[in-house]
C-alpha cells in the first residue's frame, strides 16, 4: 500500500507514555536536536575517551562486557558516524550481529542494552564518577548519547577578596545550567561609593547614542536574517482560520489488504467497509473483526507529522485540532484549513481534492499491498518520466517518493495540503520538509513566483533517501503551478 507496509500495524493511545521508550525512537526534530549537540563532544574527543575509560573500569560497569560495548559503540558513532547509526535497527545490526532484515519488534536486545547502561551510567555518576568533569547520558527513548563539561578551575571565576578589604554584602546564588554548569555575574558590584559623577555618565550615554546612528544602516544590511518562511507557514499566511490535520486509517489498510480490494470514499464515509465479510464468520473472527472495525488506528508517521504541525501552527498563535480520518464527513472541508496526511489509499478523504489536471497523477490505482507510483505528463529537462521507489546502487538506500499539493478548500475560504508518500518514512519526511526555514522560497524560485507573493496552487514530487524504512533526507525534485478548480 502507498502509506503503510502491508499487516503491520502501529496502535498507539494517549495513554501510551512508554511508547517511545518500547520504539528505541523519538520525534525527528529531538533526534535532529541531540545529533547538533555532539558537536561540542568532538571537539574534545580526547576527555571523552578518557573520560569512557574511566566509566568502563570502575564499579557499575564492572562485569558486563555487553553494557562496556554498548557505550562505546554509541559513543564512537555518535563522534564518527552518520545519524542513521544510531537507530535500533542499525545498532542491532553492527553491534550484535542481527540481519538487516530483524524484526526489533520481537528482538529487544538493543532497548535491554540502552536501559542497562542508563542504570549503570546514573549508579557511576552517583558514586565513582561524582566529581567527573565530563559526563555522558543516554536520554529515555533515544540512542544517541549526550555530553556535558564542567568547567576547569582555570575558567571559575576567581575568588572572593577577603571580608578586610571589601564591604561585606549578601552573596549571590549561582544559577544552575544544564550539564553542571554555574553562571556566575563576571561584573564585579560597584561599591555604594563608587557612583560616577553625572556629566560622565551624559557623555558616555551620548557616545552611545552617536554610534548606535552610525552603525544602524550596517548592522540592517549586514546582520539582520531574513525571514525565511516554511512551506507550511507560507501556504495559510493570511487566513486565521483553524487548523484541521487528519491522520491516516490504517484499520483501512488492514481491512483492504485482507479483503484484496480498495474500497471508494462513498463506501468510506457511508462505514460499508466495516460490514464483516463472509470469512468473518467462516472463521469465527467476530471478536477481531469487532476490534478491528472500532478502534481507531494511525501510523507512527503521521503522529510524528501531527505533532510537529501543532507545535509550529500553535507558535504563530494559530488554533490546530488533530483528527482521525474516521471521525471526518465531507460536510468537514467546506470550512478552515486542512493537512490531509496519506493517500486515498489510507485517507480517503484525499479523493475529495483529486485533480484532473494534475501532472504528477498515479499509474492507476495499485493493488493493496502494492506502492503507488506517480507519473510525469510533462517532464521538464532532466526529470524522469516516473517517480517509482528504487535501491540506490551507491549507497544502498532505499529511494521514495511522495507528493505534495496545495489548493483552496470546497469553499475557498481556507487552503488544504495534502501530503502522500510510497511508504510511512516518505510521507513523514514529506510532512517534515513543510517546516523548513527555506521550503517557501525554494518552492517559490522553482515556480516562478515572486519572493512575496502568495503561494498559488501547487504540486509537487519529493525524492526521500530511506535506510532500513528510516527516512533521512527529503528534496524537492519538481513542481508545478495548479489551476484553479473548484468553480
Amino acid at each position: 500500500p502507498s502509506d503503510t507496509p502491508p499487516l503491520q500495524l502501529h496502535i498507539y493511545s494517549s495513554a501510551s507514555t512508554g511508547a517511545n521508550e518500547v520504539a528505541g525512537k523519538v520525534d525527528s526534530s529531538t533526534y535532529a536536536a541531540a545529533i547538533a549537540r555532539v558537536g561540542e563532544a568532538t571537539r574534545r574527543e580526547a576527555d571523552v575517551w578518557a573520560h569512557v575509560d574511566e566509566i568502563v573500569k570502575g564499579p557499575a560497569f564492572r562485569g558486563s562486557s555487553r553494557s562496556q560495548a554498548f557505550l562505546r559503540h554509541i559513543v564512537e558513532r555518535a563522534l564518527h558516524g552518520d545519524s542513521t547509526d544510531l537507530r535500533e535497527r542499525s545498532i542491532g545490526i553492527a553491534l550484535f550481529g542481527r540481519s538487516a532484515a530483524y524484526d526489533t519488534a520481537d528482538d529487544a536486545i538493543v532497548r535491554v542494552s540502552a536501559s542497562d547502561v542508563r542504570k549503570r551510567l546514573l549508579q557511576h555518576y552517583g558514586t565513582a564518577g561524582v566529581d567527573a568533569s565530563v559526563r555522558i547520558s543516554l536520554p529515555p527513548g533515544s540512542y544517541i548519547p549526550e555530553f556535558s563539561f564542567v568547567l576547569p578551575d582555570s575558567l571559575q571565576p576567581a575568588a572572593p577578596a577577603s571580608p578586610s578589604e571589601l564591604p561585606v554584602e549578601p552573596a549571590e546564588q549561582p544559577r544552575t545550567l544544564p550539564g553542571n554548569l554555574e553562571l556566575v555575574d563576571a561584573i564585579p558590584k560597584r561599591s555604594k561609593f563608587a557612583v560616577p559623577r553625572l556629566p560622565v555618565v551624559i557623555a558616555l550615554v551620548a557616545v552611545v547614542v552617536v554610534a548606535a546612528v552610525l552603525l544602524a544602516p550596517v548592522v540592517n544590511r549586514r546582520h539582520v536574517p531574513v525571514s525565511t518562511p516554511s512551506l507550511l507557514s507560507a501556504a495559510f499566511e493570511g487566513n486565521s482560520s483553524a487548523t484541521q490535520i487528519v491522520v491516516a486509517d490504517d484499520a483501512l489498510v488492514l481491512i483492504q489488504v485482507l479483503l484484496d480490494r480498495r474500497f471508494t470514499l462513498q463506501e468510506y464515509e457511508n462505514l460499508a467497509y466495516l460490514q464483516p465479510p463472509e470469512f468473518v464468520a467462516k472463521k469465527e473472527l467476530q471478536r477481531f473483526w469487532a476490534s478491528l472495525s472500532t478502534r481507531q488506528i494511525t501510523n507512527i508517521g503521521d503522529l510524528n507529522n501531527a505533532n510537529r504541525i501543532v507545535e509550529a501552527l500553535r507558535a504563530q498563535n494559530r488554533e490546530v485540532i488533530v483528527r482521525q480520518s474516521r471521525q471526518m464527513h465531507a460536510r468537514s472541508f467546506r470550512n478552515g484549513n486542512f493537512v490531509i496526511l496519506g493517500s486515498s489509499f489510507s485517507n480517503p478523504w484525499a479523493d475529495l481534492f483529486s485533480i484532473p489536471e494534475s501532472n504528477f497523477p498515479t499509474d492507476g490505482l495499485p493493488r493493496p499491498g502494492k506502492p503507488q507510483v506517480f507519473l510525469n505528463r510533462h517532464p521538464l529537462p532532466g526529470e524522469p518520466g516516473r517517480f517509482d521507489a528504487f535501491r540506490d546502487p551507491n549507497t544502498g538506500n532505499t529511494i521514495t517518493f511522495a507528493r505534495v499539493t496545495l489548493m483552496d478548500n470546497l469553499a475557498r475560504n481556507g487552503r488544504v495540503i495534502l501530503v502522500a508518500g510510497q511508504s510511512v518514512s516518505a510521507t513523514e519526511m514529506a510532512g517534515e520538509l513543510l517546516l523548513r526555514p527555506e521550503s517557501a522560497t525554494r518552492v517559490r524560485r522553482m515556480l516562478g513566483v515572486a519572493e512575496n507573493a502568495p503561494l498559488p496552487d501547487l504540486e509537487m514530487v519529493l525524492r526521500i533517501s530511506e535506510q532500513n524504512e528510516i527516512g533521512d533526507r527529503a528534496k524537492i525534485v519538481s513542481a508545478r503551478k495548479l489551476p484553479r478548480h473548484f468553480d
